[in-house]
């Protein structure tokens, strides 16, 4: 590979210090203009340092981003600071794009920055490319649209968004497999997510650790087929006074779901606060009102266990089913006797759980 005009490359890459500017930005306009323009495109290596980016970026087929260490939100080995108010830093073309690779880096942003600029159903398409061992500390939004074969690796660490910090839909994507924690303490009032799956299909997530304060649920999942949600562990910080006032788990909607050795604490504290936009999506710590063939397996309900205080009132159900068909609960476990609830609308014969687990009517 040819030398940048700038400097020298390394085996990681070209570092983008060895290109010329007055402003990180300016330095980035060169070696993306390099880059764009080789064959076999190398990453641009952000160094061990503190920088900043103000100008949106387009990118490309190819494009690759790395640091030199896994990120973090605490900046010990560099950060990356984002701010573009009222859009994103990366924007996508139209069509579909393939082959991103964004790796090993800590970025920080503000209240009207999002990471990748939101985009709505029928815009462009990420891709086959691949995200790791990244923090995103302060965002509006981190990823908004819609993704093909994407796949997150790697430990992430997600904190203090102002807004549900991801929205995704698309189909063929292993979401955080390696693990990743998220905890947004700063989001507003109303219907917030850390993770809001609209439509994917074919798609694994988790394991996650996904820390829901106040009116935050921490996953919603409205449709598609084919999802599986492994080894999630849904967290409050109740000790703290920061309990999950609704639901940790929602499912609207979605055929062939899989819910699988997934942890709850601190649930339903007080559902009749939470403010979302339909009292439905909060009657129980996982509450499903939509979809057909769910699989609710292997769950785990924690009251503290004399460890943590106890933020669940004594009866919340574990469990509410509002609406959907062919549902199976099969070997869940709570501190105290499971508590298994459907709505008097949905048919008896709709769930199947163990022969010791009884389903009320409420």
């Amino acid at each position: 590979m040819a030398e940048p005009a700038g400097g020298p490359s390394t085996a990681r890459g070209v570092l983008l210090d060895s290109f010329t500017g007055a402003t990180d930005d300016a330095k980035l306009t060169q070696a993306l203009s390099y880059v764009s323009q080789q064959t076999c495109k190398p990453a641009i290596v952000l160094g061990q340092r503190s920088m900043e980016f103000k100008q949106p970026r387009q990118v490309f087929d190819g494009l690759a981003f790395t640091g030199l260490i896994s990120g973090n939100e605490f900046h010990y080995n560099q950060r990356v600071r984002i701010s573009v108010p009222g859009s994103g830093w990366l924007t996508l073309p139209k069509g579909r794009t393939r082959g991103l690779y964004v790796g090993n880096l800590s970025f920080e942003g503000d209240s009207g920055t999002a990471f990748f600029a939101d985009q709505g159903s029928g815009g462009p398409v990420l891709w086959a490319s691949h995200f790791e061992n990244l923090a995103f500390n302060l965002f509006k939004h981190v990823m908004w649209g819609a993704h093909n074969a994407v796949a997150f690796s790697g430990f992430w660490d997600v904190n203090n968004s102002y807004d549900t910090p991801f929205k995704l839909w698309g189909s063929d994507n292993s979401y955080w497999t390696d693990g990743m924690l998220i905890d947004s303490p700063r989001m507003g009032h109303g219907d917030r997510y850390h993770v809001w799956l609209p439509n994917v299909s074919k798609t694994v997530v988790g394991p996650i650790f996904a820390t829901a304060r106040a009116n935050v649920c921490a996953l919603r999942l409205d449709g598609g087929r084919g999802v599986v949600l492994n080894g999630a562990r849904f967290d409050a910080q109740a000790q703290a006074g920061h309990p999950t006032l609704g639901s940790q788990l929602l499912i609207t909607g979605g055929r062939f779901v899989r819910v699988r050795d997934c942890w709850f604490y601190g649930g339903m504290s007080d559902p009749g606060s939470a403010g979302h936009s339909h009292p439905a999506y909060d009657k129980g710590i996982v509450t499903v009102t939509g979809g057909a063939g769910i699989v609710l397996d292997g769950l785990m309900f924690s009251d503290g266990d004399g460890v943590q205080p106890d933020a669940t009132r004594p009866g919340t159900p574990h469990v509410h089913i509002g609406g959907g068909s062919g549902i199976r609960i099969r070997d869940i476990q709570a501190s105290g006797a499971p508590v298994v609830r459907r709505a008097s609308s949905v048919p008896a014969a709709t769930i199947v759980t163990d022969p010791d687990v009884p389903v009320s009517v409420g």
